[in-house]
Formats: structure tokens, C-alpha cells, sequence
């Protein structure tokens, strides 16, 4: 896993070299291991290539990168794992490739040698990467089949530059550093800046099993898609075969997820994704011994699963580890955590927190259940959108004031947020694909319009996604359960959950691998048909259920969903107010909003401390402390804690 930088084209190679190892020290979390560049001269034009390395696999210096293929003069800067990089291996050395080590950056330069662009189709695993192809005069940029992996880029008339995290692109010198409206807006519609939008002008983030290249001068030459989702299958097979094919690719993906050189764990709570995992590591770690890691909470005892967990490890033989978080160093974590924000993302302390705990203990890798919920039906969203869009269908033959009335009795006993949005569910009845969005919101139309934020002002949709963004490989007309999966994966999944898993692990140099976001496995789920996936009066993960059956307790198949929760509206009403207020503060003097906008979501918090409208204070925060972080052009390394106002210095450095 690594941190990874490119900068080219007419600009003097000492400035291209200068900026280069700026965005490289801007990621040193990512990769504390190693360091190297490389520039390339193609005509009047020079290519930066540079990384940062957390030595993962082939640890020894043939890993080390940039990497350079002596038969071609390729060179290559890659982010990731290829988990099927042995079987790719036998299958070049037996058409007469020769490797010098065993790192998974030789199997790619090779494989690119060999198959060239189509080399994309065969990798199983996580990755970015810029290879520059020197017969062709091309930088070639792409991404993983599921995003995993992220990749940010900019293209000027002066050049172009990619990194791994935004933070590290706003060093290249090429962009303006201006924050785009349109990502600042879908990110508080959202808690997630929407790919591919980030937060600074004419900094995109590339797609999804996509590639790009360019010309050495930065100039756009080519691209396409090589992965979307797959077409549903409409043959029907026995419950029988499903769950043997299932369990057969889920043992597959847990097994090729266990590729290092270095200690794994995995993260267990007391849920059905992580008992899981961890079970199928007793079938096929075979000499590779994991650990099991858990965070437990003594301050909150209610919210501590650590005994849960830890029976499951006895259960299969792991050796457990128990990381205790009090209240009090989650909060000195919260300073170093905001310091290492990417972008703006509401969520993501928890998985700082597990990542910390976890990178402490020793462990570079840690295996996580994130894209379970996704793939097999976690959530009930999964029954919420049809059944509102069932409703809608019904609702729709009245006339508007008797929608709103009968949206006012169904959600007259929660709280204002839910009863904002059912009022525009109704009003505007937005199908399927419109219900989804509206669920997973944070802000509503009518807050994001008293901050300033209009979306067809933008150019944006309705949903507060890029105008032109097509739902393709994402939407099924016919299956709504199907559907809300596809939806998820392409939105929550990958433009919160995802990129807050890369950022805060990284930032404790730690990988985080996803084993039900295999490529095969995923290419699977997604063919099942939603009455299989989730049948109606089943429980949520009802296949997952059925495939992992022999690996669950009576009582964990009883036991409702639980998430792992920190008590945010608590802090933020004690130890965290000061910070609230200052970078409140901040926000409004920041020009980018209306200030007049904030103060009811202010209100609606202290009104309903106890309801999801925490989240809506918390995200205007996390805003305020990044724009704070920008402003200073400050960069903080490995180690460093930030003061941040409102968190007692007493607690700097538990």
C-alpha cells in the first residue's frame, strides 16, 4: 500500500522535480517505508513519477518504486494489492517473462508488457497506479474494478499531475486551490464530497474501473471503462447452488485477501461480516496465522462487544486482542484525526479510531467487513425505498395537500429530519432512484436553499449529483432491491464508507482489505436477483445468512444490527461545543455559504440533542476544520497533534 504522485509536461524539470517531492511529503503516512522518484525526459517535456511506500509485499528493495521495466523502459507508481499477482506470475513466466522479486508492482509492469491496456480485466484486487509508457509516450492512469483504491487527478494547458489523496495534488502547483460549490454542496447533502467531484475546482477524482491517458504535455488521449456492473441473470437456480457458489467465492476472496509478507488481522466486532471473515481464515489461512482486534469501550459498557467478540475468536482458534478506547483518548484522538481529513467526510472517526487501536498493536494489514450491508442487504434501506416507492404509487393518485397531510400522520411521532423529508418525497415524487437519495441525505433541499445552495443553479441534478452522471450499471428497473444494492455501492459506499476506510487508515499507515469487494465475488452478488437476495419477511442478510450458516450463533442470527457508534451528540454538547462554536465560526466567515442557514441547524440539534440532527452540526464542523487546515497551508506529519480549541490538552497524547 502506498502513496503515489505524478507531475508532466512543458514545465522546467527543477519545478516539476520541487513539486514532486512536495506531494510526496504531503503523503508520507501512506507510505513511511520507502521513498523514490524518478524524472523522464520525452522531448521539450518532463515526467515526474514518485511514491511512498508501506512495504506489504516483497519487502526487500526489488519492491521499491518507482519501478522501471529494462525491456521496454516502462516505468510505473502503483497504490494497491493484486491479490491473483502469483497466479499472474506462473502465467508470464510461462510465456518467458523473468522477475527479479515477488512484489505485485513487477507482476503489473509485466503484465502491461504483455497484454498491454486489456491487462486491466485480469487483476483481482485493489489499486491505483500511472505507468509511463515509454514506446508510446503515454501516462496511463486507472483505477480498481471497485474504487477502492482512489485516484485523484487535474489537467491544465500547463501540465498534469495525479496523487493518491487531494491534500497532496493542491502541492503540484498546477490547480487554483478554489473550493468547488458544486462538491461543497453535494457534500452537505450527502456528508461526502460526490465523485467524480472533489472539493477543489478542476480536481476530478477518476471513476471506478476506468483508465485514462495522456500525451506527455498533460493533453487528454484516450480512456474508457473496463468494469461495470453486471447484467442481472434471469435464469432461476436452486437456493441450493446459490449459497454453495457463494460460500465457495466468499472462501476464495478471504483466502486471497490473506497475501502479505507482514502480520494480518482482522477487525471483529460482534456482527455477521467480521464473524465471517474471521471463520474462513481458520479454513484457509493454513500457515498464516491472523489475529483478531477489537475496540471496546470501558467508559460506555452498553456499546462494548468486546466478550462477544472475543468468544468468536476462542470459537476459531484466533488470538484476540482487545484495544481499550476511553472517552477521554477518542477525544485526544479527534485533533490528529481532523488534521488528516482528505476532503470533508462527516463520518469516518470510527474506522480512525479501530485503525489507531489496531496500527498500535503492530499490524500493517487488517481485513474489514465494509461492503457486506452493501452486497447482501444489510440496511433496511433495502426494504425502505420499495416500500416508499410502493406507497408513492398509491399516494400519487391524490391530489398534492392530501399527500402532504397523509405524509404529516406517518411521521408525526419521529423527529424534524424525517419529517422534512417524507414532505419532499411527497412533493416531488422522484421514482426510485430520487427515494434512495432522499434516505440517504443529510441535508434537505429547503436547508441546503437557506445555505445558498440551489441545484439547478449549480448545474446539478435534483439529487445533487453532476447533471450528466448516468445510473447505467447502478439502476434496474425491474428489481428495486437489486437496485437500492447498486445505488448504495455506487454512492454511499464509494464516495463515503470507501474513502474514509483509505484516508484514516492510511493515515495510521495501516491497509484496510475488503474481502466481499472482490471482483468476482461482486460480480456475483450483483447477478442475484433481489427476491433471492432479500425475500420478503426475511431478515436482512438473509443469503449471507444461509452461505455462512455453520459460522454464526444461534444468538448472533437473533441479535439486531448494531453499528459501531461513538456518542457524538454527547461530545458535541460537552467537550467538543468550543470546537463547534470556533469552526462554526469559521464557516460563516468563510463566504461559501449563507450564513443565516446555519443557525437553524444549530437550533433543530439543540431542540432534538438525542436525534440525527448531531450529524448535520458535526458535518458543518468537520468544514469549518478543514477549511481552517487549508487556509493555513498547513501539513502535519506522522506523529504530530494538533490543539484544536475545545479539546482539553490534558487529554494530547493518551
Amino acid at each position: 500500500m502506498c502513496g503515489i504522485a505524478a507531475l508532466l509536461g512543458g514545465l522546467p524539470p527543477e519545478q516539476i522535480e520541487a513539486s514532486l517531492l512536495a506531494m510526496l511529503e504531503a503523503q508520507v503516512h501512506r507510505g513511511p517505508d520507502d521513498v523514490g522518484s524518478t524524472l523522464i525526459s520525452s522531448g521539450n517535456a518532463t515526467i515526474g513519477l514518485g511514491n511512498r511506500r508501506l512495504a506489504i509485499q516483497d519487502v526487500s528493495p526489488l519492491g521499491h518504486q518507482p519501478m522501471r521495466n529494462e525491456n521496454t523502459g516502462d516505468a510505473l507508481i502503483y497504490n494497491g494489492e493484486i491479490y491473483n499477482a502469483p497466479e499472474l506470475k506462473r502465467s508470464l513466466e510461462g510465456i518467458g517473462h523473468r522477475f527479479r522479486g515477488h512484489s505485485d508492482t513487477e507482476v503489473l509492469l509485466r503484465a502491461y508488457e504483455h497484454w498491454g491496456i486489456e491487462c486491466l480485466d485480469r487483476l483481482r484486487g485493489m489499486f491505483a497506479f500511472a505507468l509511463w509508457d515509454m514506446r508510446r509516450s503515454r501516462l496511463i492512469i486507472a483505477r480498481d474494478h471497485f474504487g477502492i483504491k482512489p485516484l485523484y487527478y487535474a489537467s491544465t494547458h500547463s501540465g498534469f499531475a495525479c496523487a493518491s489523496e487531494v491534500q497532496a495534488l493542491a502541492k503540484c502547483g498546477l490547480i487554483s486551490g478554489n473550493v468547488d460549490r458544486r462538491a461543497l454542496a453535494g457534500y452537505l447533502a450527502y456528508g461526502g464530497v460526490q465523485e467524480p467531484l472533489t472539493i477543489y475546482e478542476n480536481v476530478f477524482e477518476l471513476p471506478r474501473g476506468c483508465w485514462k491517458e495522456f500525451d506527455a504535455f498533460g493533453t487528454a488521449a484516450g480512456g474508457g471503462r473496463y468494469r461495470q456492473f453486471p447484467q442481472q441473470s434471469s435464469s432461476k437456480q436452486p437456493l441450493s447452488r446459490i449459497v454453495e457458489e457463494g460460500r465457495a467465492l466468499l472462501r476464495e476472496s478471504v483466502k486471497l485477501h490473506l497475501l502479505s509478507d507482514v502480520r494480518i488481522g482482522v477487525f471483529l466486532s460482534a456482527g455477521l461480516d467480521s464473524t465471517a471473515i474471521l471463520g474462513l481464515t481458520r479454513e484457509v489461512a493454513q500457515n498464516n496465522a491472523v489475529e483478531a482486534f477489537t475496540v471496546s469501550f470501558p467508559d460506555r459498557p452498553a456499546d462494548d462487544e468486546h466478550r462477544a467478540a472475543q468468544a468468536t475468536a476462542a470459537r476459531f482458534g484466533a488470538r484476540f486482542n482487545n484495544c481499550e478506547v476511553s472517552d477521554s483518548t477518542a477525544l485526544s484522538w479527534m485533533a490528529d484525526a481532523l488534521a488528516r481529513i482528505d476532503q470533508p467526510s462527516m463520518d469516518g472517526f470510527n474506522t480512525y479510531v479501530v485503525a489507531r487501536a489496531a496500527r498500535q498493536q503492530g499490524i500493517v494489514v487488517a481485513l474489514s467487513g465494509l461492503g457486506g450491508d452493501e452486497i447482501f442487504a444489510g440496511y433496511n434501506l433495502f426494504r425502505r425505498v420499495p416500500h416508499t416507492y410502493n406507497i408513492m404509487s398509491w399516494l400519487n393518485l391524490l391530489p398534492p395537500s392530501m399527500r402532504r397531510a397523509a405524509a404529516t400522520c406517518g411521521t408525526a411521532l419521529t423527529n424534524q429530519i424525517a419529517r422534512r423529508k417524507a414532505q419532499e418525497i411527497v412533493a416531488t415524487d422522484p421514482g426510485l432512484i430520487g427515494i434512495y437519495f432522499h434516505y440517504r441525505r443529510l441535508l434537505s433541499n429547503g436547508s441546503l436553499a437557506a445555505l445558498g445552495l440551489n441545484a439547478k443553479a449549480l448545474d446539478l441534478s435534483e439529487d445533487f449529483q453532476l447533471a450528466d452522471l448516468r445510473y447505467e450499471d447502478s439502476y434496474l428497473p425491474g428489481d428495486h432491491i437489486a437496485s437500492v444494492g447498486r445505488l448504495d455501492s455506487s454512492f454511499y459506499l464509494q464516495n463515503i464508507l470507501l474513502r474514509d476506510s483509505d484516508v484514516f487508515g492510511m493515515a495510521n499507515s495501516l491497509e484496510i482489505r475488503m474481502p466481499f469487494l472482490e471482483r468476482d465475488l461482486v460480480h456475483w452478488a450483483f447477478g442475484i436477483q433481489g427476491d433471492v437476495l432479500l425475500p420478503p419477511r426475511a431478515p436482512q442478510k438473509h443469503l449471507l445468512r444461509k452461505i455462512c450458516a455453520d459460522l454464526y450463533t444461534e444468538e448472533q442470527l437473533k441479535q439486531p444490527k448494531r453499528g459501531f457508534a461513538l456518542p457524538f451528540a454527547a461530545w458535541l454538547q460537552g467537550p467538543l461545543r468550543e470546537l463547534v462554536e470556533e469552526n462554526l465560526r469559521l464557516v460563516r466567515a468563510s463566504g461559501l455559504l449563507d450564513p443565516a442557514g446555519i443557525a437553524p441547524l444549530r437550533k433543530m440539534f439543540d431542540a432534538e440533542p438525542r436525534g440525527p440532527a448531531w450529524s448535520r452540526v458535526w458535518a458543518l464542523t468537520v468544514l469549518g476544520n478543514w477549511l481552517r487546515k487549508k487556509n493555513s497551508g498547513r501539513q502535519d506529519s506522522p506523529g504530530t497533534t494538533l490543539r484544536a480549541p475545545g479539546i482539553n490538552s490534558r487529554f494530547i497524547g493518551n
